[in-house]
C-alpha cells in the first residue's frame, strides 16, 4: 500500500504543476488591470452623454460586400448638427480587415459612411462620437454577415 502512494503523490504533483504551467502560459487577459480607472471614465463617459442628451441609432444590418451605412444622432431629442462621428468595422476573428472610417453628415442628424465586408461571419461595427479631441460617446454592434 506504501508503494502505491510512493507512486501516486509524485504523479498528482507533477499533474498539478502541468496544470499551473499551462493555465499561466495560456491566460487570456480576462482580467482587466486597471478596473477601477478604467471603470471611473465609462461611468463619467455615461454622466456626459447623459447630460447631453445624445441617442445614436443603430446601424440597419451589414451585408457581404459593398454596405451604405447610415445612423441618426440626437442631442435632447434634437438632430446633433455637426458631429464628429468615426465608424469602425472589424473581424472578430482576424483583426487584417479592420478600419476606421469618418462619417459625412447628409442631412441634420444623419450620418452616412461606406464599408466593405470581404467576408461571412462576426463583425462588430462600432460608433464614436468626439467634440474637441474628446471622446463623448461610443456604441457598439455585433452584426452575424451571412
Amino acid at each position: 500500500m506504501k508503494l502505491f502512494f510512493y507512486i501516486i503523490y509524485p504523479l498528482f504533483f507533477f499533474a498539478m504543476g502541468c496544470g499551473i504551467y499551462v493555465a499561466f502560459r495560456d491566460a487570456e487577459g480576462l482580467v482587466d488591470n486597471n478596473y477601477y480607472e478604467n471603470s471611473k471614465r465609462y461611468f463619467q463617459a455615461k454622466a456626459l452623454e447623459e447630460n447631453l442628451g445624445i441617442k445614436v441609432s443603430q446601424p440597419e444590418r451589414l451585408k457581404l460586400g459593398h454596405n451604405i451605412i447610415r445612423i441618426n444622432a440626437t442631442t435632447h431629442g434634437k438632430p446633433l448638427q455637426d458631429g464628429n462621428l468615426s465608424l469602425f468595422i472589424g473581424n472578430l476573428s482576424t483583426a487584417g480587415y479592420d478600419s476606421t472610417i469618418t462619417m459625412h453628415q447628409l442631412s441634420p442628424g444623419i450620418y452616412q459612411a461606406t464599408a466593405t465586408i470581404p467576408f461571412k461571419g462576426v463583425w462588430l461595427a462600432k460608433v464614436d462620437l468626439r467634440q474637441q479631441q474628446q471622446l463623448i460617446t461610443t456604441k457598439k454592434w455585433f452584426f452575424e454577415v451571412k
